[in-house]
Order: C-alpha cells, then structure tokens, then sequence
C-alpha cells in the first residue's frame, strides 16, 4: 500500500509541492512560536532593567564621608597641585 501512495505522488508534482509547502509552513510557524517566545523573555527582561535604571538614575547620589565633589576645572587651583 505504501508503493501506490509512493507512485501516486510521484506521478503527481502539484502534489509534491502541496505537501512540500505545507511541511515549510509548518517548519515556519514552529519558528514563529519560538521567536514569540523569546521575544516575550526580552520584552520582560527588557523592562525590569529598565525599571531598575531608572531607579538608579533618579537618586541621589551617595559620596563617601569626608569627599567633597569638584568641577574638573583645569585652573582650578588644589593644593596637590602646587609647586614646592
């Protein structure tokens, strides 16, 4: 039984290329599902680091006790920059 369906397809091109174009269709709405799947995973982790950016960018920055912030002010005159 297998023989005649073997010789009835080969017979036949349209179908071939029925069954071939099926197979593909099938292949690429497998990939799809994947591809939606992974692209559910980004999108979440996506916006929790951006949730988490945000966070870090609005707040107030912390110094170490005793530092004091300065412009990077190429006259600006420190004491470790004088000459003895």
């Amino acid at each position: 039984m297998t023989t005649d369906i073997t010789v009835h397809l080969d017979n036949d091109p349209s179908i071939r290329e029925e069954g071939f174009f099926e197979a593909k269709a099938f292949e690429l709405n497998v990939r799809i599902a994947v591809l939606e799947y992974d692209n559910a995973e980004l999108v979440k982790s996506n916006k929790e680091l951006k949730e988490r950016v945000e966070k870090l960018a609005s707040r107030q920055p912390q110094w170490p006790k005793g530092y004091r912030p300065h412009k990077n002010n190429r006259f600006h005159k420190a004491p470790h920059n004088k000459r003895f």
